[in-house]
C-alpha cells in the first residue's frame, strides 16, 4: 500500500500555523500527506491529497468531509491507539465499510503532544522516500495567539486542558530530537524561523531549510 512513496517527495500539511503561512505550492513534491480537519481548510480545498490520517476526533459523518474522500480518493489511515474508544464503533464499521480504511501503528518510544502530523513525518520516513517536506508541526508561540491551518482558530480550544506553553515546548522539543534517530536528513521543517515553530531550534541545525526550498516556499 505504501509502497509507492518509496524515492517520492513527499509534503505534508498538518494543522499548525506554517501550513497558512509558506507557499508550500512552490515545491515539487509528488504526493501529498494530511490528517484530520484537512477538508474544511480554504487553502486545501483545490489541492488533491494522496493520504490522510484520521483520529477519533474526525467527524466521519461528515458530508464535506465524505464527499471530499470520494472526490480525492486517498489512502485513508486510521491508528487504533488514537482512534480509543470508537475503534469498536459502528459508526467506524460504517464508514469502513464505505471507504478502503486501513489501521497503521506508528510507533513513538515517548508520548507526545506534536499532533498527527508529526506521526505522519515519522510514517513518511519509515518509506524510504526522496524528500519529506513539513508544514503546520509547529506548535504554539510563548501567547498563543497562532491559528490553526485548518479551522482558524486562534490559540487554545476551550477543551484544551494543556495550558501551560512549557508543555508543548517540551513536548515539541522531545519530538524533533526524536527525529534525529531517524533519517533526519531527508526532512525539511517549511515552518522554520517562525516564532510558532517550537522544532525550529533542532531543525536549523541539524537538517536546516535548503535556500533553494526557502525561497520558494517565502516568496512575497
Amino acid at each position: 500500500m505504501l509502497e509507492k512513496f518509496k524515492d517520492k517527495k513527499i509534503l505534508i500539511l498538518g494543522g499548525g500555523t506554517s501550513t497558512l503561512d509558506t507557499k508550500w505550492e512552490n515545491l515539487n513534491y509528488d504526493y501529498i500527506w494530511t490528517c484530520n480537519d484537512f477538508y474544511i481548510s480554504e487553502r486545501l480545498k483545490t489541492t488533491k491529497v494522496d493520504l490522510t490520517l484520521i483520529s477519533y476526533n474526525t467527524d466521519i459523518t461528515n458530508h464535506s468531509f465524505r464527499d471530499r474522500l470520494l472526490k480525492d480518493n486517498p489512502i485513508i489511515l486510521l491508528e487504533p491507539y488514537h482512534y480509543r474508544e470508537k475503534i469498536h464503533s459502528d459508526e467506524l464499521k460504517h464508514f469502513s465499510n464505505e471507504f478502503n480504511t486501513y489501521s497503521v501503528h506508528i510507533p513513538f518510544e515517548f508520548k507526545n503532544i506534536a499532533g498527527a502530523a508529526s506521526r505522519l513525518v515519522k510514517l513518511a520516513l519509515m518509506c524510504n522516500p526522496d524528500t519529506v517536506y513539513f508544514a503546520g508541526v509547529d506548535g504554539f508561540n510563548t501567547t498563543f495567539t497562532n491559528k490553526h491551518a485548518f479551522t482558524e482558530h486562534i490559540g487554545l480550544k476551550d477543551t484544551d486542558t494543556r495550558r501551560e506553553y512549557s508543555i508543548y515546548y517540551d513536548g515539541f522539543i522531545k519530538y524533533f530530537n526524536h527525529l534525529l534517530e531517524l533519517d533526519y536528513l531527508k526532512l525539511q521543517n517549511l515552518g522554520e524561523g517562525y516564532d510558532y515553530n517550537i522544532g525550529s531550534e533542532i531543525s536549523s541545525k541539524f537538517f536546516p531549510l535548503k535556500n533553494e526550498v526557502y525561497e520558494k516556499i517565502r516568496q512575497k
